[in-house]
């Protein structure tokens, strides 16, 4: 659930739950202030600029964190994050078919928002993290893809989506989430490779819009990046990088090459 949903569900202002948010991981020993490659432990974070900085816009909880964090609040406050979190799963729970569309259309950053809440919603806190790596793009978004059909089985829809989204050419400029679940680096990672290789780079709207990287550029400079890189090895999690630092990398079908070769 995220920050914004956990604010409604119990009647206080966003920019207060973020920062219970943000104490609360602090007395967990999960949570650094430099945020690199901590959406992965359970919680996710949501970025974005804001008048030349980057800004916290929203932070997703899994079901242990977001109880573990109203535990401190009232009783009403409490019931209401529980119902709240039964009505997802409810939801969840229902039998979906897929949704009529004229063309398949653009990915953007709060389709992916959705799609990560209902992830989270599914599972605990370490398998939740693992399964938002996974998930590819063309298999979250494969009712958007498809015309209108009868209720096909669950395998069969992702089979499809996935050749009709693979038939697409990439776009030029890509929301960072997007890059994340394809190159398998976190979103302050993203960011920083963007920095540090002087990518090509624009907003959605305006000062206030999401970053979006170019693509094709992006991709370069990760492989570039894992290159020279060093792979962890012994009880190392991270590569390490000589200018660029340490980093932690996931394969995904776009990097799984690269990070063969290093092996």
């Amino acid at each position: 659930m995220g920050s914004r949903g956990i604010a409604s569900a119990v009647d206080k202002e966003h920019k207060q739950v973020v920062r219970d948010i943000k104490t609360m991981l602090e007395q967990l020993g999960i949570y650094s202030t430099d945020l690199h490659d901590d959406e992965f432990k359970g919680f996710y974070i949501v970025n974005k600029e804001y008048n030349g900085r980057t800004v916290i816009d929203e932070i997703w909880l899994d079901e242990t964190l977001s109880t573990t964090l109203v535990a401190g609040y009232d009783v009403h406050r409490r019931l209401a994050l529980v119902k709240q979190w039964q009505a997802m799963k409810v939801e969840l729970a229902q039998p979906r078919l897929a949704a009529p569309a004229p063309a398949p259309q653009a990915i953007s950053a709060s389709d992916h928002i959705l799609s990560v809440a209902r992830v989270v919603a599914e599972a605990t806190a370490s398998a939740t993290m693992k399964a938002v790596m996974e998930l590819s793009s063309t298999q979250v978004f494969a009712a958007q893809a498809l015309p209108p059909a009868s209720p096909e089985p669950a395998a069969q829809v992702s089979t499809v989506a996935a050749e009709t989204m693979a038939s697409q050419p990439a776009p030029e400029f890509s929301p960072v989430i997007d890059l994340m679940w394809a190159f398998g680096i976190s979103d302050a990672a993203c960011r920083r490779l963007a920095s540090y290789a002087n990518l090509p780079t624009k907003l959605t709207n305006g000062e206030r819009g999401h970053l979006l990287i170019h693509h094709a550029s992006f991709a370069d400079a990760v492989f570039t990046l894992i290159d020279e890189s060093t792979a962890p090895t012994g009880k190392r999690k991270r590569w390490q990088h000589p200018d660029f630092g340490g980093f932690t990398l996931k394969v995904t079908e776009a990097n799984k090459a690269a990070v063969e070769a290093k092996q």
